[in-house]
């Protein structure tokens, strides 16, 4: 008769332990966690530019598979995003800088950019996040409003630009009007003031865009001019809820910028953009289906007679003659969540392109509000 030696009966046991304590954690997880709600039930939620179609089927795969490593770190995974975005953009690995989301790096390098004080030029209504991260540490706002057609108006922007200048932002597609700039026009200015001071082209809205290529200023970087160009995955990609964005800049300011941010960007983000990269046929999808959403809005708004920005971006801007605060409440009413205010364009409403049943919803709802 076989015995167990000592070494195989410690082996048994240890193996017993740890099979019981699997079972007695196993015992205490729920069966199923129910998700939690976001939008409240009933509303549809169109006030915050996300986008209502959700990622890729790869980018979910890939969040997928890897929820089991979320308790490791990913560094190994953002090295080869970085090398996938540096070649996607025409750099080295040293020109990209991931954060968690492209409002980190905003923040980031508007506090870098303003530390010594001066001045940024933006336009407004605009969005202000690196505008106000360099107000915070100094430096001074100079507002330029835009033009009759609600787009930046770069002449006046030419002409505030001043020896104190530190930095001239330029979101294209412009948040909240969703207008761009000709491309040619902006590739001009961008160039003339970059001999002057640092440009910060925020291109969040512009992969929503009907030709991105030829507005894209992504290649300025390349060539070494004093320019940033952001990107985000929030945006076309479907991403929000993960906070992955990157900038294309040179590797000086990029290792600059690096010790301001206090965020990074997460395991299962950083998969999914991955993934996304490499689905381009559903991003094509996804710009297709915000670009029929935009063009059904505009031909109601053109029914009802309403003034509006022509819209580049996975939003319209149009004007709705009450206050805005006013048409909030009546839409909201109606089960419709609308853009908040912009200053100083307060009877104007933003309204995100959301699914095609939302916006049949959205345009009744609109119809009975302003009809």
């Amino acid at each position: 008769m076989l015995r167990a030696s000592p070494l195989n009966r410690r082996q048994w046991l240890k193996g017993a332990g740890a099979a019981l304590a699997g079972a007695a954690v196993a015992n205490r997880l729920p069966a199923a966690v129910p998700a939690v709600r976001i939008t409240p039930p009933g509303l549809v939620q169109l006030s915050l530019n996300e986008n209502p179609f959700g990622p890729s089927p790869h980018a979910l795969a890939a969040m997928q598979a890897h929820l089991g490593e979320v308790g490791r770190y990913r560094f190994a995974l953002v090295s080869q995003l970085v090398r996938t975005l540096a070649e996607k953009e025409g750099v080295t690995p040293d020109h990209i800088l991931l954060g968690a989301g492209s409002g980190e790096l905003l923040e980031a390098t508007g506090m870098y950019l303003g530390r010594t004080g001066g001045e940024v030029v933006s336009a407004v209504p605009g969005y202000f996040q690196l505008v106000g991260a360099m107000q915070r540490v100094g430096a001074r706002s100079v507002a330029v409003p835009l033009n009759a057609r609600l787009e930046h108006d770069l002449g006046a922007m030419a002409v505030a630009v001043a020896p104190e200048t530190r930095c001239v932002y330029v979101c294209n597609p412009n948040n909240p009007t969703s207008t761009v700039v000709p491309p040619a026009d902006l590739r001009a200015f961008v160039i003339a003031m970059a001999l002057r001071t640092h440009v910060f082209v925020d291109e969040a809205y512009l992969e929503c865009a009907d030709d991105f290529a030829a507005h894209t200023l992504g290649d300025l970087v390349a060539a070494g001019h004093n320019v940033t160009v952001a990107r985000t995955f929030s945006k076309i990609h479907g991403l929000a809820g993960q906070r992955i964005g990157y900038t294309v800049m040179a590797p000086e300011l990029a290792k600059a910028v690096r010790p301001l941010m206090t965020g990074s960007a997460n395991l299962l983000g950083v998969v999914a953009a991955q993934a996304s990269l490499a689905d381009p046929d559903y991003i094509g999808s996804l710009r297709s289906r915000i670009k029929a959403g935009r063009d059904a809005l505009q031909a109601l708004l053109d029914e009802l007679g309403c003034r509006y920005a022509v819209p580049q971006g996975s939003f319209v801007f149009f004007q709705t003659g009450r206050p805005i605060a006013e048409f909030q409440a009546a839409m909201r009413a109606e089960g419709i969540l609308v853009g908040r205010p912009f200053a100083p364009l307060l009877d104007w409403c933003r309204i995100t392109i959301g699914t095609e049943e939302e916006m049949a919803r959205t345009h009744a709802a609109i119809r009975k509000v302003l009809g």
